[in-house]
């Protein structure tokens, strides 16, 4: 290694690394030029070796199929990763170095920014709605056991789940909002998983997951490629644009935010079309999206109060966003982003019994 710097990441430990080009790896024909990322994954996550394995696979399979992302690489012994014991730093003296096992993998560096901060436009909103939805193409012929059976508070089919975490919202008026958000969902979505279109999905494209680059002619931005699939499952499609759709609505400052979805939902549809059962229910699976993250985001500064500053902060235009999106009566909604859809793009979207 020549140098190193620490990556942000949530729950996991990741490194930008720069290699010589001599290696002796045998499995690495070609030094990728832009480094490496070294991922340590946190001790609870790697105990489920299959889906890291899953993982793995999947990124190999969309990458096959031309979509931009970080590509695991395989170590000296020819594995795509290793379990690697860590001694942490004792509390005192008096106790005893706590070791944990971590899964270790070396994947190469997809150079770009992410999204985060980026002002939007038009066209960088229809491009990240065409990559979600050739990654979501790309993945349709693939499936692994493992994305069967993980299970993950934040997959949206667990959203009955944060029931429990209800006690985190104090104010009396939010805590009302996410309950009908909850009772929504289990109604309308929870009881309609059997026609709703699913397979192996990313499950968490977002602002900080989705690489862009600086165009030089006009200083707008054009998407880069996609990373991080530690949230990937088995699941249904309506998830996918739902996720996106709302973290893009949430960050649209210049864009009306209602239109920011729309757009983004054009670019999803021009490569994934779904039906009118599963965009029937998309309002009710963004605004659960919405809901995940705010309920989690109070749980989280409530056991980490030197993060509570900054969890808040960012929550308010969350709510504010999450009230406006749910007071939009259903048929305006969709109404307007079938608009979008139908006059800018020449798509027909049809939203089940709305339009």
């Amino acid at each position: 290694m020549t140098e190193g710097r620490e990556l942000n990441s949530y729950d996991d430990r990741n490194y930008h690394v720069n290699v010589s080009k001599e290696t002796t790896n045998e499995h690495i024909g070609h030094v990728c030029i832009h480094g490496y990322v070294l991922k340590v994954l946190n001790s609870l996550d790697s105990r489920h070796e299959d889906y890291v394995e899953a993982q793995n696979g999947m990124i190999i399979h969309v990458a096959d199929k031309g979509i931009p992302t970080s590509r695991p690489v395989k170590n000296v012994q020819g594995r795509l990763m290793s379990l690697e014991s860590f001694t942490c730093e004792k509390k005192s003296n008096r106790d005893q170095a706590p070791v944990l096992v971590c899964v270790v993998r070396l994947l190469k560096y997809l150079p770009g920014r992410i999204l985060l901060g980026v002002p939007y436009s038009i066209s960088l909103l229809s491009q990240i709605g065409r990559l979600t939805g050739r990654l979501d193409n790309a993945l349709t012929d693939f499936q692994h056991p493992a994305h069967t059976r993980h299970r993950r508070i934040w997959n949206l089919t667990e959203l009955p789940d944060l029931q429990k975490f209800l006690y985190c919202i104090k104010d009396n008026d939010r805590s009302k909002l996410i309950q009908e958000v909850l009772d929504s969902f289990r109604c309308d979505v929870t009881n309609s998983y059997s026609i709703l279109k699913s397979g192996t999905l990313h499950a968490d494209v977002n602002d900080y997951n989705i690489l862009v680059s600086e165009t030089p002619t006009n200083g707008d931005h054009d998407v880069m490629g996609i990373l991080d699939f530690g949230d990937s499952v088995y699941s249904c499609y309506v998830f996918e644009i739902a996720i996106i759709m709302c973290y893009v609505i949430l960050g649209s400052d210049v864009i009306d935010p209602i239109d920011a979805g729309g757009h983004t939902l054009a670019g999803y549809l021009s490569e994934f079309p779904l039906g009118r059962d599963d965009l029937k229910v998309l309002k009710q699976c963004v605004c659960a999206r919405f809901a995940q993250s705010l309920v989690m985001g109070a749980y989280s500064a409530e056991n980490d109060p030197e993060n509570a500053e900054y969890v808040l902060s960012t929550a308010q235009k969350g709510w504010a966003t999450l009230t406006n999106l749910w007071n939009t009566p259903q048929i305006e909604l969709y109404n307007r982003w079938s608009r979008i859809c139908r006059e800018q793009y020449g798509i027909d979207a049809k939203f089940g019994g709305y339009n």
